[in-house]
């Protein structure tokens, strides 16, 4: 504006006046727009035109996502648009039914690669003695493809990664590619996979499940209630603010009879320490046990369709209804299972 002055010649002065404090106000605002409070932004459709709102965006081709050479550019804001807050699961259409098949198939395929994992691996069950010892007594067990963060302290992911991540990009890297653009659209913002590493899948197979207590039992009980904290396990650049992160699940194979996410009426924001039901009421923490008393609802999965949410809202794995008798062919639930932290570089790192 110093350089090419508002030209005033043949205005009257006070008419001039007015000119100029009405484009020193619309100077103020627009100054004021990198300082506005993107914390309480919703996403919508509005906000996934990256760049029609100041939002910034990136200079990644499709092909390098998970480039780390990839730079954010104009990007002024100093958080994210999606952040914590109590929202109902984003389906975000990912892949084609056909494309679902064919990953399916290649899952199968890997079976010698799968790690066993037994209901209690991840710590939420290990709070529950007397739940852990009825899965444990049922020699229940599930499986995992790939490198998992929450199943694995920092050497065990490194060397999983050693051993597997070549083989898991040449297998799945189409569907790495796009689970990235699918997401850097709806966010407006760039992504990228952390560290270049792949994400992993998790795996249910009733042909484990070797007595009719064992069918059961998975056709009446939840996984433990909780909340996405897996982020903990990573080193994260100084200055990295936890209160925004996502987690997604991927649908490949659903059990015939569908599945989905139990959502309890219960929001945590581990940052600021804030708990609230579904009336933004302020609530106390809660237990295991108590979550089971408070209201719920299930989000229902669709096989290729990528659900989205901040991981903060309390959840959990419903029932898994399986044949008790007969023809006992096997019933898979597979999915690929992500999570992502912003960092103050611009950019939403994607990882399993």
């Amino acid at each position: 504006w110093r350089e090419r002055p508002v030209r005033t010649a043949g205005m009257a002065p006070r008419a001039c006046r007015a000119l100029l404090l009405l484009l020193l106000a619309l100077l103020s605002l627009r100054a004021g727009g990198a300082d506005a409070t993107w914390e309480d932004a919703e996403v919508d459709e509005r906000e996934t035109a990256a760049d029609s709102d100041g939002t910034a965006s990136s200079s990644c081709s499709a092909d390098g996502l998970s480039s780390s050479s990839c730079q954010a550019t104009s990007s002024t804001r100093r958080v994210p648009v999606y952040n914590h807050g109590m929202k109902e699961p984003i389906d975000l259409p990912c892949i084609s039914a056909e494309a679902s098949e064919e990953i399916y198939r290649k899952v199968l395929s890997l079976r010698e690669l799968w790690d066993v994992r037994k209901p209690g691996s991840e710590q939420t069950v290990a709070q529950m003695p007397e739940y852990k010892e009825i899965l444990d007594k049922l020699g229940l067990q599930y499986f995992t493809l790939g490198a998992f963060h929450n199943y694995m302290n920092h050497e065990e992911y490194e060397d999983k990664i050693k051993e597997i991540d070549g083989i898991m990009h040449e297998t799945f890297a189409h569907l790495y590619k796009r689970v990235l653009e699918v997401i850097q659209e709806k966010m407006g913002e760039p992504v990228r996979a952390f560290e270049g590493n792949h994400f992993a899948f998790r795996i249910y197979d009733s042909s484990v499940l070797k007595s009719k207590m064992a069918r059961e039992f998975c056709g009446k009980y939840h996984s433990a209630p909780h909340f996405d904290a897996v982020f903990r396990e990573i080193d994260w650049p100084e200055g990295t603010q936890f209160n925004h992160t996502l987690s997604f699940t991927l649908p490949i194979k659903l059990p015939p009879g569908g599945h989905g996410l139990k959502i309890f009426h219960a929001y945590h924001d581990p940052y600021n320490q804030i708990w609230k039901d579904y009336e933004m009421n302020d609530i106390g923490p809660i237990s295991i046990e108590e979550a089971f008393k408070i209201p719920s609802h299930i989000h229902k999965y669709h096989e290729g369709v990528l659900a989205l949410h901040s991981g903060m809202e309390l959840h959990a794995i419903p029932p898994v209804k399986v044949p008790l008798e007969g023809k006992l062919d096997p019933t898979y639930r597979i999915t690929l299972q992500g999570w992502g932290v912003w960092t103050q570089d611009g950019f939403w790192n994607i990882f399993s």
